[in-house]
């Protein structure tokens, strides 16, 4: 029987992309206003090059999106001449800036009564690659358990954030099932620990031979069926 369903996030209970570019938007104007001698270094051409060199020297963080976009902004404010504690105590609150921003998005249409039935009836743990807040977005309450490359050290593929909630649940592989909308990082990762998986591919965008899902859905209407279908399956097995 099924008796847990894990989540990815980004783009499967919401489309990220707007998100982020109104995160950075908003971080940019805070910059501009607090710390106008450091817009210029904001240009893509030279954040591109922080970029780069932030990913060398500090490769502790190159699955913490978190701790990454800090050193980030440390390295550009000290770039633009401000003082090592200045430059730490900025980077802090232009990450909040951007932060809040990460974190008001706009669900898909019906996940969140999705997600309200699902939680009736199975454990939901999300687990991720980003750095959202359940908290801060309102859906904390669905979930068991947030598992993300944070807390785990490695990002999806890698299986840690899969064993992970299979053990924080005290299931099996073949007990679960997860949802995601990127065929490698969700799709093959959890199949090859043995979950059984569906596809989130909206609108039929991606080319359907990327993986082999268990199930596949187009709109996020579909996961309620996928998810009884997997679940009678797994019963008559």
């Amino acid at each position: 029987m099924i008796k847990l369903i894990t989540f990815d996030l980004d783009n499967t209970l919401w489309d990220i992309n707007p998100v982020i570019v109104a995160a950075e938007k908003a971080m940019r104007a805070w910059v501009s206003e607090h710390i106008p001698e450091a817009v210029a270094h904001l240009e893509m051409d030279r954040l591109q090059d922080v970029y780069k060199r932030v990913r060398e020297h500090h490769p502790e963080v190159k699955h913490h999106p978190t701790n990454f976009r800090k050193k980030l902004l440390y390295q550009v404010f000290t770039e633009a001449s401000l003082s090592h504690d200045r430059a730490l105590t900025m980077s802090e609150q232009a990450f909040q800036v951007f932060y809040e921003g990460r974190n008001t998005i706009t669900l898909f249409h019906q996940a969140e009564d999705i997600l309200d039935t699902l939680a009736k009836r199975y454990p939901l743990v999300a687990l991720t690659n980003g750095n959202a807040n359940l908290e801060m977005i309102g859906i904390d309450r669905y979930f068991q358990a947030h598992f993300s490359a944070e807390t785990e050290g490695q990002p999806k593929p890698h299986e840690a954030m899969f064993r992970r909630a299979l053990e924080h649940c005290g299931v099996t592989a073949q007990q679960a099932i997860h949802v995601g909308d990127h065929p490698k990082e969700d799709v093959e990762a959890a199949r090859a620990v043995g979950y059984h998986t569906v596809w989130f591919n909206q609108d039929g965008g991606q080319d359907p031979d990327l993986c082999h899902p268990t199930r596949e859905i187009r709109q996020l209407e579909e996961l309620l069926p996928a998810v009884e279908a997997i679940a009678a399956d797994a019963r008559s097995s």
